[in-house]
């Protein structure tokens, strides 16, 4: 399958920055390396490729004597000590180029100790890190300056963080904030974080108004694309067809690029399926795409009414692609992750208290897609995640 090289995103801010499908890793890395004239490379990657695969161990031979450093293993919602430690490395390492290889967890890391790197001091801490924080909303804005460094991101998950110019990571007190494994499960759990996007990006009133004619048509471009991807990844991976798998993968990347064109390039928000999802992460520690798969199909129900003409087009999309008669948007969404064979309970990724879901929606309010004239109220949060126990 030939590569295929486009610009990230159709926008003025990404005049430059490029993405490359059907790619080879072996052979584009290094081509785009040495067009930039790199010295010093860091090296991030997944710790399941890298001890149960030999692809590591390829790209870092094959770009050996580049590579000065290795990273080996990033913690589920990028937490701030492994934020340090890749901000740490860059100083110490006199690193001039980044490559990350991994899931959302990874690449928000990377993206993040760059941020660190141009705008705190070599042994910055975690306390310094939360003082760039507006704590009201969970985000750092407007006082991070530009990076210096390269970054090439090879995703190993559909979750997306490599289109985003925004990333989060979690402190240690279990709040993600926001800064400007290969295996099936993770896959297909971060290929519906992608669904989530397209879906909460369409659900917003701010996607229909005059002057965003585009973010609905990306939208749905998204949501065909990851509907139909997802599928035959799921059923190529079962029957071991190959051609099938890798046409799902080839679909899952391109979707979850439009999945997140509306929220960059029109800065349309996301909405409470993000927000709870957020805090559902850095609360009960589950991982980036399960959360979606819990909160997307109740969140549908509850804000169907104030979103319902925009559900309706979501419904006839995933009628179409996947050949059902749903009539309700959140049971299309929710058949469709079972059909993953993915979770649809707080109870089955171990969230079971009373005190776990109070948390949960307590710190959703502070999320920068719940805080700052938050969407749902606190009360109904609870109702949400009350539905899905």
């Amino acid at each position: 399958m030939p590569s295929e090289r486009i610009q990230q995103l159709p926008m003025p801010s990404r005049v430059g920055y490029d993405a490359v499908f059907e790619g080879s890793y072996l052979e584009d890395i290094p081509s785009q390396i040495s067009a930039w004239k790199c010295q010093r490379i860091l090296l991030v990657a997944s710790k399941s490729l890298a001890t149960t695969t030999d692809k590591i161990c390829q790209l870092a031979a094959t770009l050996s004597p580049l590579v000065v450093n290795t990273k080996h293993g990033v913690g589920s919602h990028s937490p701030y000590a492994d934020v340090i430690d890749i901000g740490h490395r860059i100083f110490e390492n006199d690193i001039d180029c980044i490559v990350c290889i991994g899931s959302s967890s990874y690449s928000d890391a990377c993206k993040i100790a760059r941020f660190m790197h141009s705008t705190l001091p070599p042994r910055f801490t975690a306390e310094d890190m939360e003082n760039l924080i507006d704590q009201t909303r969970g985000a750092a804005l407007g006082n991070l300056n530009p990076p210096k460094l390269k970054l090439i991101v090879v995703p190993t998950s559909l979750s997306a963080s490599e289109w985003n110019a925004v990333s989060s990571c979690t402190n240690s007190q279990g709040k993600k904030q926001h800064y400007g494994d290969w295996n099936i499960d993770l896959w297909l759990s971060s290929g519906v974080r992608a669904v989530d996007h397209c879906v909460e990006i369409m659900c917003h009133a701010q996607a229909w108004e005059k002057g965003y004619e585009e973010v609905p048509v990306f939208a749905e471009r998204g949501l065909r694309a990851m509907l139909k991807g997802l599928k035959e990844y799921k059923e190529g991976k079962g029957n071991g067809d190959e051609k099938e798998l890798l046409k799902g993968i080839s679909d899952c990347q391109k979707g979850a690029r439009w999945a997140m064109s509306g929220l960059i390039i029109y800065r349309i928000p996301l909405g409470p399926s993000h927000a709870i999802g957020h805090q559902l992460g850095s609360v009960a520690g589950v991982m980036h795409g399960v959360t979606s798969c819990i909160c997307l199909a109740p969140v549908l129900r509850y804000t169907k009414p104030k979103s319902e003409n925009a559900q309706a087009k979501v419904l006839e999309i995933a009628n179409d692609v996947l050949g059902w008669n749903e009539t309700e948007a959140a049971d299309a969404i929710a058949r469709f992750v079972l059909m993953l064979g993915l979770p649809t309970r707080l109870s089955e990724v171990g969230v079971t208290s009373d005190e776990q879901v109070e948390l949960i929606a307590e710190k959703t309010m502070t999320d920068v897609w719940g805080g700052s004239g938050p969407q749902l109220e606190q009360h109904e949060i609870l109702k949400i995640l009350n539905t899905v126990r």
